[in-house]
């Protein structure tokens, strides 16, 4: 094709026909802007297809992680309210006979009110959009917002995990060394080194010190904004799955 419109060029020069070499060689620059017109309407639709492909597929993902992290949130606030109902059990303790409190299971009370603070949420495809710097290609601001709420609030939910665990490790478990046998409490989770300690530990001091009491009701204190975080965190994350709801 190349070689015909080099002939038909040639042979309009050597005829000396210079008007219609001028209205050809614009008819020719016109073909050719508008070959490349439609190679790049071509290569632009084939890109927003692609990108729709993309944008279908993160959406879903994005809503089958948080399926996910609605019950990772589920299981840490049962664990958190169970640490707060054997808390506030312990405190209603205090004060109380020594004949009492041994019909009571101290240990058990002691284990639940400490529970396993980690929480692990799946992230993969909200760090492919935030954190990868491509909030565009969902070309949807509620739920880029709405990510990016998520990304916010997971800072602020660290911070109330970290200060319940600096006291707990930092205190209260500290504080408790003289009184208690962890041995004894750890048995709840059936642990190989679990069993009856032979030292006999006596509780009941531990039951008369207004130190202990101090511990639970700031202990109790921290549980609860720990578990206002994750109302927080759950509310967000039904947002998030209804944004995402696949059409």
């Amino acid at each position: 094709m190349t070689k015909l419109f080099r002939n038909i060029r040639k042979n309009l020069i050597a005829e000396g026909k210079t008007s219609r070499y001028l209205k050809y060689a614009i008819g020719e620059i016109i073909l050719v802007v508008i070959g490349i017109l439609i190679a790049l309407s071509i290569n632009n639709w084939n890109q927003n297809r692609l990108d729709s492909l993309e944008r279908k597929a993160l959406i879903t993902k994005l809503h089958v992680e948080f399926k996910e992290n609605k019950k990772v949130i589920e299981n840490n606030r049962i664990a958190e309210e169970q640490a707060i109902n054997s808390s506030i059990a312990l405190m209603n303790l205090i004060g109380i006979t020594e004949e009492e409190l041994l019909k009571h299971n101290l240990d058990s009370l002691l284990f639940q009110s400490f529970p396993a603070n980690e929480i692990a949420f799946a992230n993969n495809a909200v760090n492919n959009v935030v954190q990868n710097g491509r909030p565009n290609l969902l070309k949807d601001d509620t739920i880029s917002t709405l990510l990016y709420q998520w990304n916010s609030l997971e800072k602020i939910r660290k911070i109330r995990f970290e200060k319940l665990d600096s006291w707990v490790n930092e205190l209260f478990l500290p504080y408790l060394l003289p009184y208690i046998s962890f041995k004894e409490m750890d048995s709840n989770a059936n642990p190989r080194w679990g069993g009856k300690s032979k030292v006999k530990p006596n509780y009941y001091p531990l039951f008369q010190d207004v130190a202990f009491e101090n511990l639970l009701d700031n202990s109790l204190w921290l549980h609860k904004e720990v578990v206002v975080r994750l109302e927080e965190t759950d509310k967000l994350i039904d947002e998030i799955i209804k944004a995402t709801k696949p059409e």
